[in-house]
């Protein structure tokens, strides 16, 4: 666990933002990827598909930071800019995706098609995202005796937060995990409907791991954290998705 690393005496590298930047590389590939092997006959289409998606991720950082600060503001009464939260920039930017491309009025695959190619690119950068707040210190867990307990070193997030050394759960290698998990199921065993089944799958996941964070997450009034409030919210949303599409389908597709 390490916050920085300084190579040749002159250069600092912080791990979570290198692993943040790695994330998001790895999601835009994977995208790619999906993108032009899933819908040849609509190359031309792909490239604008692209295009928004870079367009979205641009702007999904601002967001995560400000809402996060919405969140710890409706806590603590106080505006602070500067940390960020995933969902607030993965709802961003899926919401910006989706509008951008109403652009496009006449196209060859739905926006709903492209929503799930990008299903199993999410947890998979993700997944690099957690290993970076793990290295980081950020989105520590409550303390612990379990066998899967680490102790973070001095001057870090929950050593402070702690005010010395305790042993703590590492959510975030329990949500890497459980995001590898997904990315796994998603890319290998779906090929329709991922979407849906991502928001029901990390929701309900990432509201049973939030029973074991204890960082400073801010509060929406109620005795779930923000992440379980959406959560909850996207695991509906989800549901609600597969059941009218299967509704839509014909006995022989059932």
């Amino acid at each position: 666990m390490a916050d920085k690393i300084v190579l040749f005496g002159k250069i600092t590298l912080y791990p979570y933002s290198v692993l943040m930047v790695l994330g998001v590389t790895v999601c835009f590939l994977l995208f790619m990827l999906l993108t032009f092997k899933r819908h040849k006959q609509a190359a031309d289409e792909n490239l604008f598909v692209l295009s928004v998606f870079v367009i979205s991720l641009g702007i999904a950082l601002p967001a995560s930071m400000l809402v996060d600060s919405l969140f710890k503001m409706a806590e603590t009464g106080t505006f602070v800019f500067g940390d960020a939260t995933f969902y607030g920039g993965a709802m961003t930017a899926l919401a910006v995706f989706s509008l951008l491309m109403q652009i496009k009025r006449t196209r060859k695959v739905s926006v709903y098609y492209r929503l799930c190619d990008l299903a199993p690119c999410i947890p998979a950068g993700h997944f690099f995202g957690r290993i970076g707040c793990f290295l980081g210190g950020c989105c520590f867990g409550c303390p612990t005796d379990s066998v899967f307990g680490v102790v973070f070193p001095e001057n870090s997030l929950p050593y402070n937060y702690y005010g010395g050394f305790v042993i703590v759960h590492p959510t975030q290698l329990y949500e890497a995990a459980y995001l590898a998990a997904i990315f796994v199921f998603l890319f290998l065993f779906v090929k329709k409907d991922g979407f849906p089944l991502y928001l029901i799958l990390y929701g309900a996941g990432r509201t049973f791991i939030e029973f074991f964070r204890n960082d400073d997450r801010g509060g929406v009034g109620l005795p779930l954290s923000p992440a379980q409030l959406i959560s909850i919210i996207l695991i509906i949303i989800g549901s609600v998705i597969l059941a009218v599409r299967y509704n839509r389908r014909t006995p022989t597709e059932k």
